[in-house]
């Protein structure tokens, strides 16, 4: 199984960075589809904010 760790910055209206959101997904999914994963979990977190691209990925070693 794959770990990946990602990184987005989200912007308001105004361009203004609000957050800084990181999350580590993994299982088998393909990269593809975890960054997919983790663009829903932005967007159902923060409906008011977008991404700024692009989107830092970077692996990730489990304990």
């Amino acid at each position: 199984m794959t770990a990946l760790l990602f990184e987005a910055r989200l912007v308001n209206q105004t361009g203004a960075v609000e957050v800084q959101f990181a999350r580590v997904i993994y299982g088998v999914d393909s990269p593809e589809e975890k960054e997919k994963t983790f663009r829903a979990i932005c967007r159902s977190r923060y409906p008011q904010l977008r991404i700024l691209e692009p989107i830092s990925v970077s692996p990730a070693t489990l304990q």
